[in-house]
């Protein structure tokens, strides 16, 4: 088979529309593709402006335009960034288009060779971002298997077919012997690619390939062979590529050959990695409002319930004698205030957290005297013959640089926690020492512990484990810890049984 055939197959093959202007501005050659995309007829289109494809509206402004680019011809992509081009049907109707150009010379005369793409489909997905999921945009439709027959004008067609291979854009056509050796390799993406058509030819297609693609591509080729024409996408080197496989009859009707049409649809997919993304935060978000707003109309209602209890029962006690029954209740509204002040300094510290205004003031700090004032802060929050013991390991020097409001909310969390998941005469022991200048802080209890198959969400935001749902939380502290222990560029880990206890091991580096 000449070489003219394999140029005939990729034009009139090709899934996008494919034309050849003059200088005039003439049409000179249109593929199939074409007609499907305008409504027009091959015999309706040849020797006809190119300006029938264009707009009424804008036909007058594109002449001039045309004639511009024709004194200046160069290769250049139309109606990307910036640019919204429109093609117009036969029957009055319009649609967007993507329009590539590239500019030829075929016997002392200008061509100009163009990619016409209908782009419906991905303006209407752009639009539709979040509600959008698949099939952003079809860029080729199946490769048909044509039998080309022989022209008059050989030589003259050989050339022309030769320029649309050679400037066929964002992609690659090939053609394979039953070998799956190179016959014939042209296109604007071999040069992305490092590799230039005469260096394949000869050469096995397989040996371009990743190892981890080899075995895939060798099924695609072998069934292209047995008449089964094939596509699949493939990823190498970081770009992403559509391949449309079909096998070419020689004169008998006998497959030999295979026409591989590559075309690099690497931003079609980072367009559908970016809406995966984005439905994926709006799926998160929704999901963080309706823990929000369980847990909040569950812990703001709780104290606000004893509040008024207790202030309505306090009413009641009108002598001297029952001072102690006000003060009862007096005590059980305080505590309840409290609560309702540890919640909102939760939402205020994530809210800074999040917003990315919480910075570190670094300086000397006497950590021992920092855990002994979060020790006696909770004081009030201890359960019966609970009890906080500190031990300090590191000799008589207790001072470190580092930031001291940051550090004495991680500790008031970390000690309220074990008290808070502890049971009663329970003990909570925190141990503070050095370890290659970086500064440890282990706070170690006793309590319920954390299920094992819950442990991996534990700094999750919200979330609390199903053995604490009798027990105040916002499911907040942890995530909070762990943000301002990452301002510090620390790390914090934890070990926990079920029922026997749970130890956090804080570390913090020195800072200069």
């Amino acid at each position: 088979m000449e070489t003219l055939n394999l140029y005939e197959i990729a034009f009139k093959c090709a899934s996008e529309g494919l034309l050849v202007v003059n200088d005039k501005g003439t049409v000179d050659a249109v593929n199939d593709r074409m007609t499907e995309l305008f409504g027009y007829s091959k015999e309706e289109m040849m020797g006809q402006k190119i300006e029938m494809f264009v707009p009424k509206a804008v036909r007058e402004h594109h002449v001039g335009l045309r004639k511009g680019y024709t004194e200046n011809p160069r290769s250049r992509p139309m109606g990307m960034t910036g640019m919204n081009l429109q093609g117009q049907r036969k029957d009055g109707s319009v649609f967007p288009v993507e329009v590539s150009l590239n500019h030829f010379v075929s016997e002392s005369k200008n061509y100009v060779l163009g990619l016409i793409t209908d782009v419906s489909q991905r303006v209407k997905m752009e639009k539709e971002l979040i509600n959008a999921k698949n099939n952003l945009y079809e860029l080729n439709q199946e490769l048909e298997t044509l039998v080309i027959k022989r022209t008059e004008a050989l030589e003259k067609s050989q050339q022309l077919y030769e320029m649309i291979a050679k400037n066929y854009p964002d992609g690659v056509i090939n053609v394979l012997d039953k070998k799956f050796n190179y016959i014939f390799s042209e296109g604007k993406e071999l040069a992305k690619l490092g590799y230039g058509s005469k260096d394949l030819i000869g050469t096995n297609y397989l040996s371009r390939l990743d190892s981890n693609l080899k075995e895939l591509i060798t099924s695609k080729l072998t069934n292209a062979l047995s008449g089964s024409n094939q596509s699949c996408t493939i990823a190498s080197n970081n770009q992403h590529y559509e391949l449309n496989i079909v096998g070419i009859k020689d004169e008998k009707e006998v497959i030999d050959r295979i026409l591989i049409v590559e075309i690099n649809v690497t931003k079609q997919k980072e367009i559908e990695e970016e809406q995966r993304n984005a439905l994926e935060r709006e799926r998160e978000l929704g999901e963080m409002k309706s823990r929000f707003v369980s847990m909040a109309s569950h812990e703001f209602r709780t104290p606000l319930s004893a509040i008024l209890s207790s202030a309505s029962l306090i009413e009641k006690y009108e002598k001297t004698e029952q001072q102690s029954n006000r003060l009862k209740h007096t005590d059980r509204i305080k505590s309840s205030v409290a609560n309702l002040t540890n919640i909102l300094n939760d939402f205020l510290s994530l809210d800074k957290l999040s917003s990315n205004v919480v910075q570190s003031e670094i300086k000397e700090v006497n950590v021992c005297e920092i855990i002994e004032y979060a020790i006696c802060e909770l004081e009030s929050i201890k359960k019966q013959d609970q009890e906080v013991c500190f031990e300090f390991l590191g000799g008589t020097d207790c001072i470190f640089k580092t930031d001291e409001k940051i550090l004495k909310n991680i500790m008031l969390n970390l000690i309220s926690n074990g008290l808070k998941y502890s049971h009663s005469e329970g003990k909570v022991l925190v141990k503070l020492y050095l370890d290659n200048d970086d500064l440890c802080i282990e706070v170690k209890d006793f309590g319920i512990g954390i299920p094992e198959q819950e442990q991996v969400k534990l700094f999750q935001r919200f979330f609390r484990a199903e053995n604490v749902s009798n027990i105040q939380g916002t499911g907040l502290g942890l995530n909070i810890v762990k943000k301002y222990i990452e301002i510090l560029k620390g790390e914090i880990t934890f070990e926990s049984k079920l029922n026997e206890g749970t130890t956090f091991l804080l570390k913090l580096p020195q800072k200069k």
